[in-house]
């Protein structure tokens, strides 16, 4: 499995991958696992490693990550991609799944719920 963060607050971004790597067993997280500081360096990422799970923060220095989210799914077969749009504005919930978003985290993020989302998934 291969995802990409894009989640400016550093130390959240490594705590997500540290979590990740972690939960879902993975061998080899330097190619497998990806943190991002901004859309064009998630983008980039993203082409690099074609993640099957991309984790996005809404407030990024370069633009909000809901508007990145149809963009992202264009990128792919939409069906194969899963977003995770992450924010502390839940107003924003709706609008994410409008633009395609698979799930929404409320920050501050709680692991407990990354890790039902990712187990719901393996279990469908």
């Amino acid at each position: 499995m291969k995802i990409v963060i894009i989640e400016d607050e550093q130390e959240l971004g490594a705590l997500m991958r540290n979590f990740l790597v972690r939960q879902l067993n993975i061998k080899f997280p330097d190619t497998a696992v990806k943190v991002a500081g901004s859309i064009t360096d998630g983008v980039q990422c993203i082409r690099e490693i074609k993640p099957d799970w991309i984790f996005i923060d809404n407030n990024l220095p370069d633009g909000k990550g809901i508007d990145e989210i149809q963009n992202i799914k264009k990128m792919y077969d939409s069906g194969k991609i899963k977003i995770v749009m992450m924010s502390a504005m839940t107003n924003l919930k709706d609008e994410a799944f409008r633009n395609g978003a698979d799930y929404f985290l409320d920050k501050p993020i709680s692991f407990v719920e990354v890790r039902h989302i990712l187990t719901s998934q393996r279990e469908s």
